[in-house]
Parts: structure tokens; sequence; C-alpha cells
């Protein structure tokens, strides 16, 4: 083999990739690779573009758990426009380990290479363009986690809270996330054993990580006067968590005031007031915004025979017309065109 071919990664055996003990996608089928790693991260639109698509397409993801993080290796081997929405549930750490992806998070605009990764905010809508022969190292920090850590620092969560999402790895604190993401994939890696239960040593390397994350976030917000102004702490309450879960389990029903506070365990005015305070939401708009999320993902994960309408029911969105205006005022499109671009 000669040394182009030895450094290009759609060469490599797969033992030599990162992570590779962990190997849970290898197929060169989109949908098949849309579906299951999306099934890691969130539903998203997965298209392989470029006339040499078909024949460079070859996604790999490998994924281990790690102190309550999730790290993964992912490429794609052809260029591929990946489009999840709003990541939600998490922020996304994206460090390029070969070749260049254009990352939207919301208004910024990066070009991510092996000298700039991006970490990713779950209230911006998120577009990617990955070049064939990107490879990157993804570390998954759930939101909540995040925010522990950042009311640790600022006891509140600034809102609105944005940042820029690019990390410059020749930089200190840039070069300090790249080190530590590295140990932890190493130490993902050299295990001995399969990690089982928690483990303490990996929940305190992971907990000091996020913080590195987390000076980042802050060093680079938007607006430092917004850091400054009391803010309400975003780590809500648990009735306001118990109402949220049960919104999240039972959106194909009729939810309604009385029966939301009776699963929450207070009055209906404590659970108006927890939604304010600690979400800086109405209840009807926090179920409103579950509800479009679910008919975002499945759109995305919709055979081409699907109807609008009927998914938008499924979700318990039942008049039509006022859910495709919300819809595209939250993503920026139409409901049919999610549909009919996932399917492009």
């Amino acid at each position: 083999m000669d040394d182009d071919a030895t450094r290009d990664p759609r060469h490599l055996p797969n033992a030599s990739r990162p992570l590779a003990r962990y190997a849970l996608v290898e197929t060169r089928d989109p949908e098949a690779a849309r579906d299951r790693i999306g099934r890691i991260f969130c539903p998203h639109r997965l298209i392989p573009v470029g006339a040499d698509a078909a024949s460079l397409f070859e996604a790999r993801h490998h994924t281990v758990g790690f102190g309550g993080l999730t790290i993964n290796y992912v490429t794609y081997g052809a260029e591929v426009e990946i489009d999840p929405g709003f990541l939600d549930r998490f922020f996304l750490l994206q460090i390029p380990l070969a070749g260049a992806a254009l990352v939207r998070s919301g208004p910024h605009e990066t070009i991510a290479d092996i000298e700039r990764a991006t970490l990713l905010s779950p209230l911006l809508p998120t577009q990617m363009v990955w070049e064939a022969g990107c490879e990157k190292l993804i570390i998954l920090v759930p939101r909540d986690l995040a925010e522990e850590h950042i009311v640790r620092v600022l006891d509140r969560i600034p809102k609105p809270f944005g940042f820029d999402p690019a990390i410059d790895l020749r930089r200190p604190r840039g070069a300090a996330i790249l080190s530590q993401a590295k140990l932890l994939q190493h130490l993902a890696e050299s295990r001995t054993q399969p990690a089982c239960g928690t483990n303490v040593f990996e929940s305190e390397l992971a907990s000091a990580f996020v913080t590195l994350l987390v000076g980042h976030m802050l060093e680079h917000a938007e607006g430092s006067g917004t850091l400054l102004r009391p803010q309400l702490v975003s780590v809500a309450p648990s009735h306001v968590r118990r109402a949220e879960e049960y919104v999240r389990a039972h959106l194909d029903s009729a939810l309604t005031l009385p029966q939301l506070s009776e699963e929450a365990g207070v009055s209906i005015r404590s659970l108006q007031d927890g939604f304010r305070q600690f979400r800086d939401s109405t209840i009807s708009d926090f179920i409103l915004a579950q509800r479009l999320d679910r008919w975002r993902a499945l759109l995305l994960a919709s055979d081409p025979e699907a109807k609008v309408g009927d998914l938008a029911l499924a979700v318990g969105l039942n008049h039509l017309g006022r859910a495709a205006a919300a819809y595209r005022d939250r993503f920026g499109e139409v409901p049919s065109h999610t549909l009919r671009n996932r399917h492009r």
C-alpha cells in the first residue's frame, strides 16, 4: 500500500482507529448509519453529497461511556451534510482528527479542522458539512451535567446564554481541552474490564473535563454583562422535573394543567411559577416545544410514504396549520420540507 493510501482514513483497518474496541457502526448504507448513529446522539438528516459519494461513503461510529460522558469516534468517508436541528439534551464537543468540516451553530459559522474544535450548544440549531475523509473525536456532555457546573461557578444560568462555539486548540485553554479529551479517550481504550456501576475515578475526571468546557463557554459568552446580572437558576426543583418527564412520556395524549399538577404533586399555581422561574417558559410553551421536537424526530426517521399530518397527530398536534407555523418558527423550514429533504 502506498503512502497516500496509508494516510487515507478510508484505508485504515478498524483496529487502528480510535476507540476501536467499542465499534458500534460500520456500514456503507447512509440510512442505516443515520438511524444507528442517531440513537446515540439524536435524530438527524444525513445526506452524502458529491459525485463520488456512493463509492466513498463508509460510516464508522465507535462509542463508550465514561464518567457520565459519552466518548465517540465518527467518520463517514464521503462528504456529508448533517442537520440535527436543536441538540436539546446535550452539549457536543467535536474535535477533528483528520480533514475539516463547516459547522453552523445558530448565528456562528466555523471551519473546524485539526487546529479548531467546536462546542455546540443544545439551545441553538446545528448544521454541518463534513468534507470527505473527515474524522472526529466527539464527546457528548449531558445538558444537566454542564448546567450543574455553570451554576457552581455563577450560582445561576445566564439567560440568554450564548457563546462562540469555536475552540482554538493552539491556545492554552484549547490545548488543555484537547489534552484532557485525549486522556479520557486513552483511559477508555485502556480499560482492563468493562465499566460497571459508578466509577468514582472516571466521574471525577469527567467532572474536571466539564469544568474546562464551562470555562470556554463563560470566557466566550456573548455579552459579558449578562453574566453579571442576577439571573434565574436553570436546575429546576423535583416537581418541575416530574412534570417535564410526564409531558415527554405522554406527548400523544391530551395534557391538562390539573393533570400535570397532580403528577408533579404541587398546586397548579406552584407548577406554573416553577416553570416561569426555572425554565423561563410557560407550561403550554414547554409542551408545544416538546411536541415540535418529537414531530421533527418522526419526520427525520419516517418512511417516504409517511404523512406529515399523521405524524403531527401522533405527537398531540391536532391543529396542523398552527403546528406547521410554529414548526417553521422553531426550525426555519416547513415540516414537508424536512420530510422531503430527509429522502433527497
